[in-house]
């Protein structure tokens, strides 16, 4: 990784990328990438100007040496496959239509009946069956 170090002391760092800023999911994936690293806490990222800041314990020049090494591609990388995923909000804002709902109920209840009425081998068999399948996935 490709930056410079504005203000550091004997335990904080703050530097600023030299590509300049970053968007929202490569700074979810830096912060992860970062707070992963040994000796360093307290990570703060400045996505809009490519600012971070951290505090660290331990020999100042291998967090550095390691911060280097850090490839920026990968974290585009990443960050490109985070947001094409469905993220949580999303998929608590979607709402299933009326006629997926009596079908997802159909199924339920005749799973149910079948669970009641069959006996136990049947049963495990049937499950065993759709595991191994995965049916209906």
């Amino acid at each position: 990784m490709d930056f410079v170090i504005q203000h550091q002391t004997a335990s904080y760092l703050r530097l600023h990328l030299r590509r300049g800023r970053f968007s929202a999911a490569e700074a979810e994936v830096l912060e992860y990438a970062l707070s992963n690293l040994k000796g360093i806490s307290c990570i703060k990222l400045y996505p809009s100007s490519g600012g971070i800041a951290f505090s660290y314990k331990g020999d100042k020049e291998s967090i550095v040496r390691r911060l280097r090494e850090l490839q920026f591609q990968n974290v585009k990388m990443f960050a490109k496959n985070l947001e094409d995923s469905i993220g949580s909000e999303e998929l608590a804002r979607r709402k299933l239509s009326p006629a997926v709902k009596r079908k997802l109920r159909c199924k339920v209840i005749a799973e149910t009946a079948a669970d009641l009425l069959l006996p136990a081998p049947i049963q495990l068999g049937y499950h065993v069956y759709q595991l191994v399948t995965l049916k209906d996935l």
